[in-house]
């Protein structure tokens, strides 16, 4: 390593050859916090928030949204040492999108036919197609998991989960 190169290291110069300039990850990461902390305190906005002796019930969740705003701030502004999202590899990033894609189609699909087929389903594409695992394997974890979670949570905690048209 030449003299230059360590002395652009040891100064947060980013090396030659790597991307200049642009989003950093931090910043990105830093800013998508504060929005979000912008829009719980948007959503908090009903609650009265009362006062430090008489909190009321937006009491915390505002001070939630403000401790992740300034979180994210602070992530944003000192991000200014992180690697560009453009030199950012993404090896995985098709796999994400997929799981995203069925967890949606899952939350959309609840109501309609219920926790245990959804989960079901679910997991048989999980497992079976995006890991390929074998079929005997895929069929025990998914209907076992798929009943036991809703035992413990819909009869032994007595949380309501959809049952769908069938009551399955």
């Amino acid at each position: 390593m030449s003299q230059q190169e360590e002395s652009q290291q040891e100064a947060g110069a980013p090396p030659d050859g790597a991307p200049k300039g642009g989003l950093r990850s931090d910043q990105l990461s830093g800013g998508l916090l504060l929005l979000l902390a912008c829009y719980i305190g948007w959503l908090n906005r009903s609650f009265p928030v009362g006062s430090l002796a008489d909190p009321g019930p937006g009491y915390v969740p505002m001070l939630l949204a403000i401790a992740l705003g300034l979180f994210g701030l602070l992530t944003a502004v000192f991000g200014i040492k992180s690697q560009p999202l453009s030199a950012i590899p993404w090896p995985e990033g098709r796999r994400a999108v997929v799981i995203l894609a069925v967890a949606a189609l899952a939350a959309f699909a609840l109501e309609r036919v219920g926790y245990r087929i959804t989960v079901i389903a679910m997991l048989i594409f999980f497992m079976g197609v995006v890991e390929r695992k074998p079929p005997l394997v895929v069929a025990l974890v998914s209907v076992g998991f798929s009943l036991a979670s809703f035992y413990v949570v819909g009869e032994l905690l007595n949380v309501p989960l959809p049952r769908g048209p069938w009551e399955f």
